[in-house]
């Protein structure tokens, strides 16, 4: 997921072309370090995963998007859908959130570690996107909310209280129109 997020964010668009997968698989192997793998065996490799990646082309634009990836890598479940479907929302579950998002484990959530929180936010709610453009639209209306581009205990607390989930919602339905 990492990977297609630094390859996306080079196209900017929220997809992977099949083109530009070919040429990745090229670059990553045959001007990289891998001297046990021949130009046929990476067109073999790249052949079978464009095909793959053609199975779960549901738009058959010839691009790979990230819901599309999701699907196809069956991706773990959503951490917060544990979370945001009880009743209420208690500190010892904003600090399992934290714990779960935190990977360097410094209290807070900031780059990758906050794009792998409000991605999780955004694919909880069915009807908006899951894309690089509503992640990026997302983490900027976090840090409006939370006037940070860091996320602590009572700032994930605040997000997860249910009338901000619901106007993230609203402002990301807006922009998915």
């Amino acid at each position: 997921k990492q990977w297609y997020q630094r390859r996306v964010a080079i196209t900017a668009g929220g997809f992977l072309e099949y083109v530009e997968f070919s040429q990745f698989m090229k670059d990553l192997f045959l001007k990289g370090d891998c001297v046990d793998i021949t130009p046929e065996q990476v067109e073999k490799y790249t052949a079978e995963v464009i095909h793959l990646m053609d199975t779960y082309d549901e738009n058959r634009d010839g691009r790979f998007e990230m819901n599309e990836l999701a699907k196809a890598l069956k991706i773990e479940e959503n951490y917060l859908n544990k979370i945001i479907n009880k009743k209420s929302i208690k500190d010892k579950h904003v600090q399992s959130v934290l714990k779960h998002y935190d990977s360097n484990c410094d209290q807070k959530l900031q780059g990758i570690e906050l794009k792998a929180f409000v991605g999780d936010l955004v694919r909880s709610t069915p009807d908006i996107p899951f894309n690089f453009t509503m992640i990026e639209q997302a983490c900027n209306y976090i840090e409006e909310m939370s006037g940070d581009n860091m996320l602590n205990i009572d700032a994930i607390k605040l997000i997860l209280s249910l009338d901000n989930r619901q106007q993230l919602h609203r402002k990301l339905s807006e922009q998915a129109k």
